[in-house]
């Protein structure tokens, strides 16, 4: 016959026998989850200069079940200073580039990548620059500079390399670029005067502007 104190270790040894069984059940000892993949969304970011964007990871694991958001679990990190992203992937854009930013996300030996560029939203006083200014005679190189204001920032703020170009005068050629290329060289018929145009887009957003070239 057990005494009481034997009956109660007996007891004792079955309700440990019995968790252990229930933790083996529930998670078989074996190790977590792994992954398989990470999508990152938006995978091209546009990021607002001195603004912000977050960033969402998504987990795939192995057996193809979904491992849910993961952006808080992994380790962030950008390929540029114009882009700086924190430990849970908010983007914040600290300068203008004509090259986007690589942002990674890795977790579980497993990693993946969006690009991030910076732009300028809700800009006003979007203003082009000529270098020489207009008139001038046939043949001369210009150069052109798109600048804008920036709520927060003091100063214009060189946009250029954003900026889409075009003419109404195929005499007269421009090439994207910080500054854009302004060639005159095609001019047959002087005095010609020709209107600069330029689109930027930033977000969805569209801001159209010109200015005149006038080619003696």
């Amino acid at each position: 016959m057990f005494s009481g104190k034997q009956k109660l270790r007996v007891i004792g040894a079955f309700a440990a026998l019995a968790t252990l069984a229930l933790n083996v059940n529930c998670t078989g000892f074996f190790p977590p989850e792994q992954l398989a993949s990470i999508t990152v969304f938006p995978s091209t970011a546009n990021v607002p200069l001195g603004g912000h964007l977050q960033l969402t990871a998504n987990g795939t694991n192995t057996d193809s079940t979904p491992a849910g958001n993961i952006s808080g679990k992994v380790s962030w990190s950008s390929s540029s200073a114009t882009v700086s992203v924190s430990s849970s992937g908010l983007l914040t854009g600290n300068d203008l580039s004509s090259t986007p930013a690589t942002i990674t996300a890795e977790y579980q030996g497993v990693s993946a990548t969006a690009t991030a560029t910076v732009c300028v939203e809700n800009g006003s006083n979007f203003t082009i620059t000529l270098s020489p200014s207009s008139p001038v005679t046939a043949s001369t190189p210009v150069s052109a500079t798109a600048t804008a204001v920036v709520s927060g920032i003091q100063g214009p703020v060189d946009i250029s390399s954003g900026v889409q170009w075009s003419t109404s005068n195929t005499e007269v050629t421009i090439t994207n670029g910080d500054p854009a290329s302004i060639s005159t060289s095609g001019v047959t018929s002087p005095p010609v005067t020709v209107t600069i145009f330029a689109t930027y887009s930033c977000n969805g957003l569209n801001s159209n502007f010109q200015t005149n070239l006038t080619v003696n």
